[in-house]
């Protein structure tokens, strides 16, 4: 557990193979609700969760003891089941509309260094309130709505409009004239 929480991701599939018993316990009674006519099967979701915990990079300090540390570990993984989920439900349209930031950031490389630079604005951004980093990468790499993203985070639209409104505007000075975050809001 601990080589996870470091990002190791050969560990991620060692837990997964530790622990596939109760993950597909997980994933048999997350899918319970699902639509009759959902393509994925349980197995399938564990195997998505797998390619999903190898994405994990770091994770805070864990409990103490052993029990605890698979309790957090199980309780993550059937939240990230949850996600899984509700993005493979959202109609392929839908999935594959999201906001996107201007392709010009000026006197960055391509790629990696933008993704670092975007991931930090983003510790940033959380810095100032987590949801607001959670309302960004709601809205811009999830693709949901205002509504979807009230009804996840238990808050009202408008509070989220509210939300998205100062990240948007944040990033956009953040980025700097000439390299606005060009997020374009659907307040």
């Amino acid at each position: 557990m601990a080589r996870f929480r470091g990002g190791d991701a050969a560990a991620a599939g060692q837990l997964v193979e530790a622990l596939y018993p109760q993950l597909k316990k997980i994933a048999r009674s997350r899918m319970q609700g699902e639509d009759s006519r959902h393509t994925w099967q349980p197995t399938a979701l564990v195997n998505e969760l797998y390619l999903e915990l190898r994405k994990v990079r770091e994770l805070r300090e864990g409990a103490e003891s052993e029990e605890e540390e698979r309790h957090s570990f199980l309780h993550f993984s059937a939240y990230l089941m949850q996600r899984l989920l509700a993005h493979h439900a959202r109609p392929l349209a839908k999935r594959a509309e999201f906001e996107s930031f201007e392709e010009s950031f000026h006197g960055t490389e391509a790629g990696g260094e933008s993704l670092r630079e975007i991931e930090s604005a983003l510790d940033r951004l959380s810095e100032i309130s987590p949801r607001l980093r959670t309302v960004v990468e709601l809205r811009v790499f999830e693709g949901l709505t205002g509504d979807e993203i009230a009804a996840r985070m238990g808050a009202s639209p408008r509070s989220v409009a509210r939300w998205w409104n100062f990240a948007r505007d944040w990033m956009a000075e953040e980025f700097g004239p000439g390299r606005r975050a060009a997020v374009p809001g659907k307040a």
